[in-house]
């Protein structure tokens, strides 16, 4: 079969001298005669065919010599880049014993490989995370005027009445799917208490087995996953360094004793943590090794009288009885105070989206050991090929005949395969040492999984009969961004055990093509991959790999030395007000850190959206219809009102303008079948009606609600949200459902 020779640009010689006549207008409106004998056009037609025979040559061009020329300006192609996520690894139907696993075992999400990054204890138990919830005002003064007399015994010098904070008792599941990934915060008041309460369980079947369980268990380490809040965050680059790593305070594990102490208040032992993450659970995914104390050491408090069970420091009541009878003890997590023994200031942010037991990292890579690709030849420019690709590069440990060859960038750096006098050189002139030790060298194409050897003048031709084999790693791309639940078996684990991903995996992309890198040229010979002016951020944040994103801005400096960037993503979910997660911002912050100024501090979070309602009414031209016609009114304000397609100029709604009135009713006398707007009402979130809603900052507009009416618009009405507030030192009493 011929090879096809790439087509770079397929204009001909009328398209190209057709295109430039039609520029004329535009940049010349004076020009006005386009006939041939016009000077100008005789240009435009010799210009038009040195184009073609210069296209002509181009397209002659192999991909080889595209990739040496970026190279030769500096520019190298981004490679593909390897998903990665958190699995949980469960002990369904094994023996009642603990096992260990190793790292790099191998995972499968249908065909697409995945690999764990460290090793474990998979504990043979469950685990089922509580928190208390706070009441809302009235739900929390009809259980004050219910139990204040029963709790009275709990009122003292120190503690009101009053004081009683009732809670219900909520599991905190993990997410369902990536469209609605919940979180739970420490710190805002939705716990009364401020922690997360982990009921460690038995197996179902193995609920008279406690104290067998609880032996076993003794002394292992619980690998416990943590996910932070990956909604409605935010991501710092201090000056001279990474991510910044919140350090302190940090979380405190407690298991339950299952004892009292003199004043007959519940025990709590604190368990030393071992993270795999020195940013902390706080901030990105972290490991947490819990390592649990000696049997007798742990245990919970039974048969506490009603007024006791679910009180104060005791753990949270459960109702459900399948979980009180598999309950071995409980796990508390809590933000640690600070040091003079006040609560953790407000700025502290502790909110996480997924907590598990028996977690292991994974990333998307399938290992190949001793791969045959061929047979050497002793010819030169040889070539071979992997058979499984996208290649990682830095995995590939290639041997010809037992012997280990170093993997280069280009073969005309290597030396010769026999030392020889360059005759370009004069007598007597020493040739200076080569960069690369050795001629046994070879270059790899990881995309197609190619390698090259040299032709002997430079590198080392494998010779005939030598055995050419190869351990290596595959993966990359965006194949491996799977959904929640997708991992769902792995060939090294032992029977009865089960693997799965709690989340979805994140970071795959496919590398950037020759074409893609030549189009990015200009902006690459404008900032030398450095970001430093505005334009150098807007353009290097666009090339984030593994991202789907929408907008990117540079606010204005609001100090010298801080840039501050507003970034929205694609999210067809959530199209009035897409919000970057924790891991969007993670992407994006990876790729700026090698690229920015080491003095600059740069912030990274989304918009902050102001909420606002809008009623229309409209008057519909005789003989349109009036569904299709309301449904159009709605569909352009919504679009006029976007964060990512509105505004005057589509481009998304502008920074610091404000929503007019005027502005609403323009768009929606725009839209075709509307014959006249004949009024237009807008609210803010409080509610009150507005004439302007102002934006200023990080803010843009997020529409609500809508309402588009025939003839008057409707009175929208709708109550503001009311925070929550501080959390206080008080006393949690449970409050337990109504039940026939």
């Amino acid at each position: 079969m011929p090879l096809l020779i790439p087509q770079l640009d397929t204009r001909t010689y009328s398209q190209i001298l057709q295109e430039a006549l039609a520029r004329i207008p535009v940049h010349n409106p004076e020009w006005t005669n386009f006939n041939d004998s016009d000077p100008g056009v005789t240009l435009l037609q010799l210009f038009s065919f040195m184009t073609e025979n210069l296209g002509y040559r181009t397209n002659l061009i192999p991909e080889r010599n595209h990739l040496k020329f970026l190279q030769l300006i500096g520019k190298t192609l981004r490679p593909p880049s390897v998903a990665q996520g958190v699995a949980t690894i469960t002990n369904d139907r094994g023996p009642l014993q603990t096992v260990t696993l190793p790292a790099n075992l191998a995972a499968l999400a249908g065909k697409i490989g995945f690999m764990t990054q460290n090793g474990l204890d998979v504990l043979p138990i469950e685990m089922q995370v509580y928190y208390r919830q706070s009441l809302t005002a009235d739900q929390q003064a009809a259980a004050q005027a219910t139990y204040n007399q029963l709790y009275a015994t709990f009122a003292d010098d120190t503690v009101s009445p009053a004081s009683l904070d009732f809670y219900q008792t909520v599991p905190f599941a993990p997410p369902a799917s990536a469209a609605a990934i919940s979180s739970i915060s420490l710190t805002d008041g939705t716990t009364v208490d401020g922690s997360l309460w982990l009921a460690l369980l038995t197996r179902s079947a193995e609920s008279a087995q406690q104290n067998a369980v609880m032996k076993e268990i003794a002394g292992k380490t619980i690998t416990l996953g943590i996910m932070p809040t990956i909604t409605n965050a935010t991501r710092t680059l201090p000056p001279a360094g990474s991510v910044t790593a919140q350090t302190s305070p940090t979380l405190v594990y407690q298991i339950a004793t299952g004892t009292l102490d003199s004043n007959q208040l519940p025990q709590y032992q604190t368990i030393e943590a071992r993270s795999d993450n020195p940013a902390g659970p706080l901030q990105d995914l972290t490991l947490v090794q819990l390592t649990l104390p000696q049997y007798g050491s742990f245990g919970t408090w039974d048969n506490l009288p009603p007024l006791q069970d679910g009180v104060g420091d005791y753990p949270p009541t459960v109702e459900d009885t399948d979980v009180l009878s598999r309950l071995l003890t409980w796990i508390r997590i809590r933000v640690q105070e600070a040091p003079d023994g006040l609560s953790t200031a407000p700025s502290v942010q502790a909110a996480f989206s997924w907590l598990g037991i028996n977690a292991a990292r994974i990333t998307q890579r399938t290992q190949v050991f001793a791969e045959p690709l061929g047979t050497g030849t002793g010819d030169p420019d040889q070539t071979y090929y992997f058979v499984n690709t996208p290649v990682i590069p830095d995995s590939v440990q290639l041997a010809v005949d037992g012997v280990v060859w170093q993997q280069i960038a280009d073969i005309m750096q290597a030396p010769p395969e026999v030392p020889v006098r360059d005759a370009s050189l004069p007598p007597g002139a020493t040739v200076p040492p080569s960069k690369i030790s050795t001629p046994n060298v070879y270059v790899l194409d990881g995309e197609s999984g190619q390698v090259s050897f040299g032709f002997g003048l430079k590198g080392t031709r494998p010779p005939a009969g030598a055995a050419i084999l190869a351990n290596y790693a595959f993966g990359g791309g965006s194949t491996g961004n799977v959904g929640i639940g997708s991992i769902q078996s792995s060939p090294q684990l032992p029977a009865g055990f089960k693997i799965s991903n709690p989340l979805p995996t994140w970071g795959g992309d496919d590398g950037e093509s020759v074409t893609d890198a030549e189009r990015n040229i200009p902006q690459y010979l404008q900032n030398g991959g450095r970001a430093v002016s505005q334009s150098d951020f807007i353009n290097i944040v666009w090339q984030t790999p593994g991202i789907n994103l929408g907008r990117v801005e540079v606010l204005p400096v609001s100090e010298p030395g801080v840039v501050t960037l507003l970034v929205i993503p694609i999210d067809p979910q959530h199209p009035e007000a897409p919000q970057p997660n924790r891991l969007f911002l993670d992407s994006i912050c990876n790729y700026l850190e090698p690229r920015r100024l080491l003095t600059t501090e740069v912030i990274v979070e989304g918009p902050d959206y102001v909420g606002l309602w809008v009623s229309i009414g409209i008057e519909v031209m005789p003989g349109r219809d009036i569904a299709p016609v309301r449904e159009a009114v709605k569909q352009s304000i919504r679009m006029f009102l976007s964060p990512l397609n509105g505004g005057p100029t589509g481009g998304g709604w502008p920074l610091s303008k404000s929503v007019d009135l005027m502005d609403v009713w323009v768009q929606a006398v725009r839209v075709d079948g509307v014959s006249r707007v004949t009024n237009v009402l807008m609210w803010d979130i409080t509610p009150s009606q507005q004439t302007s809603i102002p934006i200023s900052g990080l803010q843009l507009p997020r529409l609500d609600q809508i309402s588009v009416s025939v003839g008057d618009p409707a009175d929208l009405t709708a109550a503001g949200s009311q925070g929550p507030t501080p959390a206080q030192k008080r006393v949690a009493v449970p409050v337990l459902p109504i039940s026939c």
